[in-house]
């Protein structure tokens, strides 16, 4: 789910378009929308924050005339502004049954596909999750697929950040690492690190998660224009454009 580039840490932001009058959001409060450094959905790029994500969340904000700016930065510092700060929201954000019922959800955004990979030549082969049950996972802090495999009593090493796991998979520091399809062979190959896929772990929707304290009606206004993007066609042109 994930490197983190010095402007990632420096937190780069993007304002939004100023507020209609007469919106949900008109008595000036803007929400602040926390994300992390995740090709291909959201990351930096310049001075911008980019991606599948950002560009969703951007046009469903704009056109429900919310004003907004966007932080980039680690992921559990934007997962934790989100629970725990007013008018700040998260994405994109794994929708588990353990966060649903902690945010105000604005949702589908996009879909992440939760992996096991390899590192290359090794001997391990898995026809399900059990068959690893001996083996220790990589993860990282704060990360949707780590939390799963712990709640079900799997070992996971987890780093700092997920761009750490394809060197320590080269080390022999852990067994197989759980990450996402995408990511994680972009983040193997800038690791310089040949894997294999041991196995699929099931596909997650991923959301905008606000906080519980953000008005009813800028989250509704929200979701119905993602719900008219997906109608129309609009939000699948865009997230295809990362294939």
């Amino acid at each position: 789910m994930k490197s983190f580039s010095a402007i990632a840490l420096l937190a780069t932001l993007v304002i939004g378009p100023a507020v209609k009058p007469g919106t949900a959001m008109a008595q000036g409060q803007t929400l602040i929308f926390n994300t992390e450094e995740w090709f291909p959905y959201n990351y930096a790029k310049g001075d911008s924050v980019v991606g599948t994500a950002t560009e969703l969340v951007k046009r469903i904000a704009s056109k429900a005339g919310i004003p907004y700016t966007i932080t980039l930065g680690p992921w559990n510092r934007s997962y934790n502004n989100a629970l725990t700060l007013p008018n700040h929201c998260v994405y994109s954000t794994n929708i588990t049954e353990e966060r649903r019922s902690l945010f105000k959800w604005v949702a589908p955004i996009e879909n992440a596909r939760w992996v096991v990979y390899k590192k290359k030549g090794s001997p391990i082969e898995a026809r399900s999750l059990e068959d690893l049950r001996n083996r220790v996972f990589g993860g990282y802090l704060g990360d949707a697929i780590a939390t799963y495999l712990k709640n079900h009593d799997f070992k996971v090493e987890e780093a700092a950040s997920d761009h750490i796991n394809p060197r320590k998979l080269e080390a022999g520091r852990i067994d197989v690492w759980a990450t996402y399809d995408a990511s994680g062979m972009k983040l193997a190959q800038d690791s310089e690190v040949e894997i294999e896929l041991v196995l699929p772990i099931r596909d997650n929707e991923l959301g905008l998660a606000c906080n519980k304290m953000v008005d009813d009606s800028a989250i509704m206004a929200m979701q119905k224009v993602l719900n008219e993007l997906n109608a129309s066609g609009e939000a699948d042109a865009i997230r295809k454009s990362r294939l």
